[in-house]
């Protein structure tokens, strides 16, 4: 599998801003959608290069579905 790069995000993450990450997290527990605003990660730089959970888990398997 292809590693993820920036020009990924920039296309398809929902976080991406200008490069900075938003922070918003989403994840599932006990079959229900949370989200959670991640205060290490909101205004910071992207950081899917070096792995980045929301990416992995959300974005990518979008990602997928859509090929």
């Amino acid at each position: 599998m292809k590693k993820s790069n920036k020009q990924d995000a920039r296309r398809h993450c929902a976080n991406w801003n200008g490069g900075k990450c938003l922070g918003a997290m989403m994840y599932r527990e006990d079959g229900v959608l949370r989200f959670v605003l991640d205060k290490d990660k909101a205004d910071k730089d992207c950081a899917v290069e070096k792995g980045c959970d929301y990416f992995d888990n959300i974005v990518i398997p979008g990602m997928n579905e859509n090929n």
